[in-house]
Order: structure tokens, then sequence, then C-alpha cells
């Protein structure tokens, strides 16, 4: 017995003269437009439906090549120019490049039936799963048409379980179709001028139509059809498994997928353009600073990102852990409003039905969802895809999906995975509160940017703009003209975003005129005011000026701090000091220096900031010399890029660090430095991302009278340990 091998299309198309006449807006002639749909359903077929086969006739043409021609006579000037095969790129080329129209003339019914008769042929052997007659032609030619003919012609497709599908002009669609092309019908023009021949083939053409369930489309409405790529149609696979309830109910169900990403164009073959033998090979290089390293491979450990923080992986410490069997075993119920949106995670949806052949199964499932929809609760079970794969938490959810009872399953985040991001108040005091005139600004502009009505068709009708069924990947859809492009003009440069994908990423005309008045109302409620930020460069400026009171000799000096930053053009002299700036982390020789270049480089910010406070610490409560005007300038480094990055960070580092300086015997570091110089705490009109108001940030320099907590010794008398590291660093 032979396995379906999928679908066999036959297209029919005409190049005679009559194919002559001017269609749509931009005067391009009925071949072009025809001869462009028969290649962009080759090129759907390609991508889509590989397994499928096709073939082409052509009617209309100088000379005549077909079997019925040879064996009965009188079907003349028509052409079996591609026998039923596979679609691929060279019969597209042919098609494109060598099909051309001719001043001959050819009926097309006696088209038809010689394609019926080509596809029936082309056939024997082999099983396909359907058939289908695609017909490109205006339909101009007058033919001695029989009734019983015809009705012959429409018995023999329908008997071979064929469908007609008609490409022609002179065709009305609904204004709402927004269905793909040959799953929905137009309907001839009846207003329309029309020719005795025209009208006579329209009737004809009915008939067959209506006999085989075929389809009838506009040339226009079809070219703009099939320039859009329906992704590979897959036979659905269920998830075949069993679901526990306790220890005594069980049911055997099925899963499939009901809602999962788009996939696009697969990896494709490495091969040579000569045929010759081709080989990939992977190379691994490590880099270091953006820099080529060696690393040696005994110095290689697992590790993992977590964002931007590597964490080391021992294998040591692996722990054997089986899952055991597959399975969907129920942890129990809960009401429908504890799952929450940011509880779902996964790449998809499932439907859960009841396995097809188990009937008492099938009475469970019907049971289970009619309860648990009565008491709106969802089911909270464990899943394992596999015998001992990692186990999921999901959520299966009562519905009835066209009146029969199943189950969605939704899969769950475990509660370590669960992240709670808090962001500061936009209203930061109540000036900026807006006023009811903004409010009613942004309602009008809403109003404005309704996608419901945001299409305009050419009946007059409106129709939703983006609808989801109806708006395709216009990432993928690019991929697939590229790759047809390239296949058809390998010289050729590619191409540019069509005019017709860019649609599906520009806002509507409709709406774009429609909001500008709306536009315009919220410009006047909202007056911008440009703030200007301090520059790195004025914070380095302001470091430069700092006058070092004492160094570590406890003489006085008057030496200024060199900010030390290189230009990308001096760091390249091969100086001593351009080596000195290749640092991977803000050290205590140079931090402000450090934390400048990392910056520059691009680094971010948070990761940096971290290493800045870590030596300033180092600095302040470690080290046996004084931590001396680096300290300061590092402070002012970090002050500076909190106010233009963010200072949420910023101020909670710096209340602790108030908290650690006065417990520490810090108190004159924290007047001299923190208070004279204005380091603490970045409020509301330094920074718009701030929370601290003005006066939270003035009260922070203020510190609480305390009683010093002394170290009593044995004898009774104080001991102040961080003295004795000053005394101890005074005798150097």
């Amino acid at each position: 017995m032979s396995r379906a091998i999928g679908k066999a299309h036959m297209i029919v198309l005409d190049v005679g003269r009559s194919c002559a006449i001017a269609t749509g807006r931009d005067k391009q002639s009925f071949f072009d437009k025809a001869k462009t749909c028969a290649s962009l359903i080759v090129q759907r077929l390609i991508f889509s439906a590989p397994n499928d086969h096709v073939g082409i006739v052509l009617f209309g043409t100088d000379e005549t090549n077909n079997q019925l021609n040879v064996d009965s006579g009188g079907y003349e000037n028509i052409t079996e120019a591609f026998e039923l095969k596979p679609p691929n790129w060279q019969t597209l080329r042919i098609l494109q490049n060598q099909v051309v129209q001719t001043e001959s003339e050819a009926g097309w019914f006696d088209a038809l039936i010689v394609a019926t008769n080509f596809l029936r042929n082309g056939a024997l052997g082999k099983k396909f799963t359907g058939y289908s007659i695609i017909l490109l032609s205006p339909l101009f030619v007058a033919g001695d048409i029989d009734q019983g003919q015809l009705e012959s012609v429409a018995d023999g497709i329908s008997n071979m379980l064929g469908v007609l599908h008609v490409i022609t002009n002179y065709v009305l669609h609904p204004a709402a179709s927004v269905a793909s092309i040959f799953t929905t019908t137009g309907t001839f023009d009846e207003q329309a001028s029309k020719t005795e021949a025209r009208t006579e083939n329209e009737r004809y053409v009915r008939q067959i139509l209506d006999a085989t369930d075929g389809t009838l489309a506009n040339i226009n409405w079809a070219e703009r059809m099939l320039t859009f790529f329906d992704a590979k149609a897959v036979r659905p696979t269920p998830w075949n498994s069993t679901l526990t309830i306790g220890t005594k109910v069980k049911l055997s169900i099925s899963a499939y997928y009901i809602v999962c990403e788009q996939k696009g164009l697969g990896s494709f073959k490495v091969d040579s353009v000569d045929d010759a033998a081709s080989r990939v090979e992977m190379r691994t290089q490590y880099f270091l600073n953006d820099k080529p390293a060696e690393i040696s491979m005994q110095d290689i450990i697992m590790g993992y990102m977590y964002g931007s923080t590597v964490v080391p992986y021992d294998n040591t410490i692996d722990i054997e852990y089986k899952s055991g069997d597959c399975r969907l075993a129920c942890l129990g119920f809960t009401a429908s409003s504890n799952i929450l949106e940011e509880h779902l995670s996964g790449k998809g949806s499932h439907v859960v039905v009841a396995k097809k052949g188990c009937g008492a199964s099938n009475q469970k499932l019907c049971a289970l969802v009619k309860a648990m929809h009565e008491l709106n609760v969802v089911m909270i079970a464990t899943k394992v895809y596999r015998k001992d794969t990692k186990p999921r938490l999901n959520a299966l959810i009562p519905t009835y999906k066209h009146g029969n009872p199943c189950l969605v399953m939704l899969e769950l985040i475990f509660k370590d995975e669960l992240c709670s991001l808090k962001f500061p108040s936009w209203l930061k005091s109540s000036k900026n509160k807006p006023t009811n005139e903004q409010y009613d600004a942004i309602d009008k502009l809403i109003d404005s940017m309704n996608l419901m009505d945001a299409v305009d068709d050419s009946n007059g009708e409106c129709r939703e703009a983006f609808a989801l069924n109806s708006t395709f990947n216009p990432t993928l859809q690019h991929v697939y003209r590229t790759v047809a492009h390239r296949a058809l003009n390998p010289k050729q440069p590619l191409p540019d975003v069509n005019s017709t994908l860019q649609e599906l990423i520009d806002v509507p005309k409709k709406v774009v005129d429609r909001s500008k008045a709306a536009l315009e109302e919220v410009r006047k409620a909202f007056e911008l005011k440009e703030i200007k930020q301090n520059t790195r460069a004025e914070w380095l400026q302001r470091m430069a000026k700092i006058k070092v009171g004492t160094d570590a000799s406890g003489s006085s000096s008057s030496t200024t701090i060199d900010s030390g930053v290189l230009m990308d053009e001096e760091a390249d002299d091969g100086s001593d000091d351009a080596n000195r700036r290749m640092v991977v982390s803000v050290g205590t020789v140079t931090p402000a220096e450090d934390f400048a270049l990392l910056l520059r480089r691009g680094e971010k910010f948070a990761t940096v900031a971290t290493q800045l406070q870590n030596a300033v610490f180092e600095l302040l409560f470690t080290s046996m010399r004084p931590p001396g005007s680096k300290v300061v300038a590092a402070l002012l480094a970090y002050r500076s890029e909190a106010q233009k990055l963010g200072p949420y960070r910023y101020n909670e580092w710096m209340t602790e660090f108030k908290e650690m300086l006065l417990t520490r015997q810090k108190a004159d570091f924290w007047e001299t430095v923190i208070v004279g110089e204005k380091l603490g705490l970045i409020d509301s009109q330094e920074s718009e991302m701030s929370t601290v108001s003005v006066d939270q940030a003035a009260n922070f320099y203020k510190t609480p009278t305390q009683n010093k907590t002394a170290v009593e010794s044995s004898d009774g008398d104080y001991i102040d340990p961080d003295c004795l590291f000053d005394e101890l660093n005074g005798s150097f």
C-alpha cells in the first residue's frame, strides 16, 4: 500500500492575446499579474508544502503539445508545459523567464479538459490526499460549450475529489474577507460592463464551481494574498499520558498544541556551489576585554550566566535525581483568581482531551470539566514529559472548545522564579500630577488611535487593522521573500522591505489623519522643557580642582589630582599610562579613573558601581594608609554618573555608608567629605529619577546625638579599636 505524499496541483495559465487587458491602478496587464500569481503559488508550495506536486498547462500558445490533441484532435494551442512533480526553483525560473505572451488564442474550457486529463494521468501510481486545478484567465474567448460536456467535466473533477479555483477579473470580495486564498470565494461583478462572451463564460464557470465546491478570486486580490507565505503545515502530534487525581482516579489523555511560537525556515544544508565536498569546522575562541586570549583547558570550569553575573558550577555536587515515568499528576485545586498572568511561562499552551477511543476517560473528563467550571477552580498538576525529564508545574483550566469540554494546560513558574520588580513613582510631587485638561487630551488621543475601524475597504466599509487572524509576522515574511529572490536572482542584491510588508508595521493612514488634532492638543497640554544633565567632563574638571589637604606623611601640600582618564588616541601610544589603564575592574589605586574607563568601555553601571563601593570600603576601613583624595574623587565620579543613569542604587548605598562611617568612628570623614562636598543623597531636583525629596536630602546631612559605644577592658579603661589603627598609621 503506497503512502500519501501530499496534494497534486495543476496550474492552467492563459498566455493568449486577450490577456493584454490592463488591470489594477498600475495598468499592469492581466498576463503579467497572472504569471506573478502562478510564480507565487509555486513559491508557496516550495516553502509551505514541499511534499506536494505541481504541474503547469499553458493555453493560447503558438504551438500545440498535449496528449488529448494527439489522441483525438481539437485541442489546438494548448501546451502541457510541466508534468506533475515536486515544486522546485528550476521550474520557477523557467516560468518567470521563458513563458511569454503570444498572439494566439485558445478556449479556457478546452484547456480545463486538457488539464484534468493531464492531472489524472500524472497521478497514476501515486497516492495524493487531494487534487486542485487553478485556472488563471480573463475568460474573454468565446467557446462552443455543450451542457453535457460541461456536466461531464464537472463530474470528472468531482470524482477524483478535485477542486477548481478560478482567478480572474471583475470579481468582488466581501469587505470583511480576511481569509487566505483558496479558502474563501468572491462573486462576479454584475454591474461591470462586459462582453456577451464574458457573461456566458461566467455562467459556465459558476456551474463548475458549484459542482466542485471551488473558489473564485479577483486577480488583484489574489496577487496580494499570495505574496504572504503560510507556515509549513504539520500534522498535530499528541502527547499521550495519564492524568492521575489522587490514588484511584486515572484518565487517559492527549495534549495538543493550540498556541505556539511560529517557526520560519529551518536551517539550511551546507553545500558547495560547484558540487565540491564541503566541510564545516567548529572553532572556539576566548576573549578577555574584547581581545583574543590563550586559555588553558585546565583553567576552564563550568558556569552559568545569571544576568551579567557568572556563577561557577561544580560537577562534584551533582545530585542524582530521577523524576520517574511520564505523567500528569494532580497536586490540588485552587481558585481561578489565584493564577495571575505573571505566574505563566512556557512557549505555548496545550488543550487536554480524552485519548481517542477511551470512552470511560471521556466521561470522566466531561464530569471533571463541568465540576471545575461550576466551582470556578483550576487544577495544579505536575507534568513529566518523558521518563526522568525535569518536572514542571502546570495549570489546567476548564473550558468548552467548540462545545466540547476540555482542559487548557499552561505552564507555571516555581516560587524561586518569581521576580517582583519595583519601580519608583513617576509622581515625585503634587506639581507633576496631570491636570484634567491633560487627562482629556490623552483620552482623545486614545480614542483617535482605535484600530477596530482603522481600515477602509474599496466598498467603503470599515474593518479592524492588524487582526490576529489575518496579520502575518513581517520578519518571517521578509525572510521568505529574500530567500526566494536570492534563489531566482543569485547575482542581484537583496531586496528592500516590500510595500505590502511595510503596511504590517506602519500606522494605518486613517489613524494618522484622525489623530493629528489629538496629538496637537497633547503637545499643547504637555509642555516639554529641556533639562541639561552634567556630563562626565564636568565632574572630571571638578576632580582636577580638588586640593589635597594632607599627604601620607602629614605635611601640607597643594598638589592637584590628575583625572587620569585617557582618550583613545592617547591610550594607543604604548606609554606606561596607557598600559596602566588596561583594567578589568575598579581597583584601589585609581578607583575614579577605573570607574570612568569601564563605563566608557560599555560595562554595566550596576556592575561597575558595586566594584567602586567595594574599593571605597577597602580604602577607608581596611587599608593601612590614609585614603587621601582618591576616595573623594571616586565618590564624586560615582555620584555624578548616578544622577544620569539612576540614583536609586547610590542613595541606598549612601544611607548604609553613613551608618557605617558613624559607627566606625569616621565622623571627621563624614563632616569633611560627605557634608563638605555635598555628596549625600541625590534629590528629585538633581535627577528626575530620584524618589528623595529636597527636604529629605537636606536632613540626611544631620547626625543624631549618640553616646559613643565603648569597649570596657577588664580594668574599666576605654579602648577605641579604630583609634589603635589610626595611631598605628601615624607612626609610619
